[in-house]
C-alpha cells in the first residue's frame, strides 16, 4: 500500500502524525540515537494497540458474519490500514537507529586516530605521571626524610637538635638592647657623679678626712681617755 501524507491523515490521531512526519527523510536524520530510541518505543506502542483492534474487530466479524477471515466491514479495512501506516513508520525508526549507531562508531574510531587527540593524551598522561611523582616526593618527605630523598639518622637529628640549642643559648647570653649602659638619654651609668660639683665636694671631703689624726684603739679606750682629763681639769680647779 502506498503511504500519503492525505491517507495518513484520514487514519492518525495527532499524536501519531506526529510520529509519522518525524519519520520522514529530512526530520529523521537529525536525531540523536537517544531520540530514535524513545519514538521507536512510542511507535511500537501504537502499532501494536491498532493491532489489537485489529484481532478484536475480526472476531466480532465472525461472530456476525459468519465469516472465517472476519475482514468485512469498512472500519475494519480502516484499522487494517493504519496497522500497515505504524508499521512502516516503526521500521523507518528501526532503520535509521542501526544507520546512526554505525555512524557513532566511525566517528569514536576517527577521532581516535586524529593526531590533535593522540597529541592531547599524551600530555595529559605526562601530567598525571608527574603528578604522581610529587605526591610520592611528598610522602617520602614525611616519613623521615629530608626533602632529597635521604633518609636522616639519629645521629644527624641530634647534631641538628644541638645546634639548634646552641644557638638559642647564645642569644640569651647577648645583653639586650634595655640593658646596655647609655643606650638611654638621661640615664645615669653605675660609676662616677651626677655633676662636676659633686665631684668636687667629694674631693674636699676626701682632703679633709686624709688630714685628720690617725685614732687607735676601740672606743671604750677612747672614752677612758676622755674622762680623765675631764677628772684631771675638775682636780686643778
Amino acid at each position: 500500500m502506498q503511504i500519503t501524507r492525505a491517507k495518513a491523515v484520514a487514519l492518525l490521531n495527532k499524536g501519531e502524525m506526529q510520529l509519522y512526519d518525524d519519520s520522514r527523510h529530512n526530520p529523521i536524520r537529525k536525531f540523536s540515537v537517544s531520540q530514535l530510541e524513545s519514538r521507536i518505543t512510542r511507535a511500537r506502542g501504537v502499532r501494536d494497540r491498532a493491532r489489537d483492534l485489529v484481532r478484536r474487530q475480526k472476531l466480532s466479524s465472525r461472530q456476525q458474519t459468519g465469516s472465517k477471515r472476519g475482514t468485512s466491514g469498512n472500519a475494519n479495512q480502516r484499522s487494517k490500514d493504519k496497522v500497515e501506516i505504524l508499521a512502516d513508520i516503526l521500521k523507518r525508526f528501526e532503520t535509521r537507529l542501526g544507520d546512526a549507531k554505525k555512524e557513532a562508531k566511525a566517528s569514536e574510531k576517527e577521532s581516535a586516530a586524529s593526531p590533535r587527540v593522540r597529541k592531547a593524551a599524551v600530555k595529559k598522561a605526562g601530567v598525571q605521571k608527574t603528578a604522581r611523582k610529587k605526591t610520592a616526593g611528598k610522602k617520602t618527605a614525611r616519613k623521615g626524610t629530608d626533602g632529597t630523598g635521604k633518609r636522616v639518622t639519629a645521629k644527624q637529628a641530634l647534631r641538628s637538635t644541638r645546634k639548634v640549642l646552641a644557638a638559642k643559648q647564645e642569644a640569651a647570653r647577648q645583653p639586650k638592647p634595655w640593658q646596655e649602659v647609655g643606650s638611654h638619654g638621661g640615664q645615669v651609668s653605675g660609676e662616677g657623679f651626677q655633676s662636676g660639683s659633686a665631684a668636687r665636694r667629694a674631693a674636699d671631703l676626701h682632703a679633709g678626712e686624709a688630714r685628720l689624726p690617725a685614732i687607735h684603739g676601740s672606743s671604750a679606750t677612747r672614752d677612758r681617755i676622755s674622762q680623765g682629763k675631764r677628772d684631771s681639769h675638775d682636780s686643778g680647779d
